[in-house]
């Protein structure tokens, strides 16, 4: 035997001794996870209603696992800065993403040059989903979606959160869907697509329900449709656009936790556990009934593949419209 054979096998020999020797630590340290504080990562500003369903989960996870969940607010580049970080943190569950479509479902297909796709996390629980809707000012003469679809050819100006936002992809499919051309006027978020539409500077906006029917409700806008398989719990009156075209149509807006691929299955174990508890909890049940929101399907399998379903649908979208953001 050559003397670099010989040298190869020593080596070997030494990095077999070694894993096998680490390997009763890394079991011991996943039976006593966790050990210390978790962090969950909300890529964006805190105050949000992102950051509180994050905060409000991070509670009862916390008091379930015996650890502090810390909340690190990651805000930048549409939420993709916080999740590229968290893709590359350890795979240990302490440091987890508190993911959406914009940065799970939506980005990876939007964004060519990503550090992260959709496969760089693995789900641990869909925590609130909530439907869209599409509304019109109070001047635009349309009441009704079938309003919109014989207002084909006019001035339709729709407003969104942005190039790339769901609503945006949502007032794409919808165009595609009813053979109803559209004019898109992006804004840097939907606070300001909302006074413009209040004002009347726009004919139509498309929003989460939860955003808009505020204003519905008093009045202001005008509620054509919303997105979800079923009606909105807080407007039952108010269709979905499923029902109103006659045609397959469905759209949510959701967050949930996911963690680093790779992370052991005795640690997704426990947080899942955890995290099933939080999202059986009266407290959470009634924080997202007040908010017109929905729970998360149950499972992380169920979660999974709303992501990847979820992925597949707006890349396609993406795609066929040509969604291009700076």
């Amino acid at each position: 035997m050559s003397v670099f054979g010989s040298s190869f096998l020593k080596r070997r020999h030494l990095l077999l001794c070694a894993a096998l020797a680490a390997a009763p630590f890394a079991a011991s340290a996943q039976a006593d996870y966790p050990s210390r504080a978790i962090t969950i990562v909300v890529p964006f500003p805190a105050g949000g209603p992102t950051d509180a369903s994050a905060r409000l989960y991070a509670t009862v996870m916390g008091e379930a696992l015996g650890q502090p969940i810390v909340i690190d607010n990651r805000a930048g580049a549409a939420g993709t800065v916080g999740s590229a970080a968290v893709a590359r943190a350890p795979a240990d569950g302490y440091t987890l993403l508190w993911g959406g479509t914009s940065t799970l479902a939506v980005a990876p297909g939007l964004y060519k040059n990503l550090s992260y796709d959709a496969q760089s996390f693995v789900p641990v629980g869909m925590a609130l989903r909530g439907p869209l809707m599409i509304a019109a000012s109070s001047g635009a003469g349309i009441a009704s979606l079938q309003d919109l679809v014989k207002a084909k050819g006019q001035n339709l100006t729709i407003g969104t959160a942005g190039n790339g936002s769901i609503g945006h992809l949502a007032t794409e499919l919808l165009s595609e869907v009813a053979g109803v051309p559209m004019t898109h006027v992006p804004y840097r978020g939907g606070g300001p697509a909302l006074a413009d539409a209040l004002g009347g500077q726009i004919r139509l906006i498309f929003d989460n329900a939860s955003a808009l029917y505020p204003h519905v409700k008093a009045g202001k806008l005008k509620a054509l449709a919303v997105t979800g398989a079923e009606p909105y719990g807080p407007a039952p009156e108010v269709p979905t656009v499923k029902a109103a075209l006659g045609k397959d149509f469905e759209a949510y807006s959701w967050f949930g936790l996911v963690a680093p691929k790779g992370t052991p299955e005795p640690v997704l174990q426990k947080l899942g556990a955890a995290f099933t508890k939080a999202a059986g909890s009266a407290e959470v049940r009634k924080a997202l009934a007040e908010q017109g929101l929905e729970p998360g399907l149950p499972g992380a399998q169920a979660f999974g593949q709303v992501i990847a379903t979820d992925y597949k649908k707006w890349s396609g979208v993406i795609q066929r419209a040509n969604v291009q953001v700076q």
